[in-house]
This record gives C-alpha cells, structure tokens and sequence, in this order.
C-alpha cells in the first residue's frame, strides 16, 4: 500500500467518509474514531476490486468500523445541544424524532452486518433496492428479504416500548 495512494484517498473522500460516521454515530469523537479506523484498514487490506466505486467501497469499511464502534460502546449516543439545534432547524427535533433515532440505532446493534449495511444504504442513504444490490453485490430478492428483516425489527422494538409504555 503506497502512501501517497492514502493520502490522496483520504484527501478526496476523507470528508465524506466522516460525514457517513457521523451520521451513524452522531457524536463527534465517535465518528473521528470511526473515520481513523476506517482509513487505517484501508492501508491494511489495501485498494478495492478493480472496477469498484472507491466512495462505496469507503463507505461498506466505514459502516463496519461505525458498527463495531456501537457494539462495542453497547450505548446510544447522547444528541450535543449543536446536534439538537441543527435538527430542529431541519424539523427533526422533535421527541418521535428522536424515539425514530434511538430505536434505528437499537434495531441496527441487533441485526447481522449485513442486514445493517443494506438498512442504511437503503433507509439513510435513500439508494433504490436496485442501487443497494449493485452496490453490494447481493441479489435484489435478497435485499427485499433484508429490508423486511431490517422493518420486522423496527415493528418489534416499537411494539416492546408501546407495551413497556402501557405497564406504566
């Protein structure tokens, strides 16, 4: 792995790659952790396939160092008052909002990888389940079945609060 081929990587993608992180994780150390993990297996298992995008190549590395990151933190990551007040500027502040964010990130510590990976280029990243099987080389029939695993388990966590909430 050529140094200079990192640096360059990292110049060009560096940005995005760190916006991906925190967009998973929303605390900024967290996605500054991710996003040095990240490049840091990249030096170690070297370049992609020949012919694949490099930015979805980043992002599948990123997600899984963002993924380790939550499992190994076991924790929601608590919302800056920064992070509070850009949502609300985008109407996303609100309490069910943030209800939707804890419960994504509990469904996405749940679910096997590759579920995850097809979960979020899918629900955050807004890829079409045809863009989402490309990306991953996985079968379109196998993202549909990955996306109503990944719907499933939003549905059961939203149903075990609903019930927690009527105990009380």
């Amino acid at each position: 792995m050529d140094d200079a081929w990192l640096a360059q990587l990292y110049a060009q993608y560096g940005f995005l790659v760190h916006r991906r992180c925190q967009q998973l994780l929303r605390r900024p150390e967290d996605a500054e952790d991710a996003l040095q993990e990240t490049f840091l297996r990249v030096k170690r298992y070297g370049a992609p396939r020949e012919g694949g995008a490099t930015l979805a190549w980043l992002y599948t590395i990123a997600q899984r160092c963002c993924f380790d990151l939550m499992e190994r933190g076991g924790r929601e990551p608590p919302a800056e008052e920064s992070q509070l007040a850009a949502l609300e500027q985008r109407g996303e502040g609100s309490p069910e909002d943030a209800d939707r964010r804890a419960m994504l990130g509990l469904a996405l510590r749940q679910l096997d990888g590759k579920t995850r990976t097809i979960g979020v280029l899918h629900f955050l990243d807004g890829y079409t389940q045809e863009e989402v099987a490309a990306q991953t080389g996985y079968s379109r029939r196998t993202i549909g079945k990955k996306l109503q695993e990944f719907e499933h388990r939003i549905r059961q966590l939203w149903q075990s609060r609903a019930s927690l909430e009527e105990t009380r």
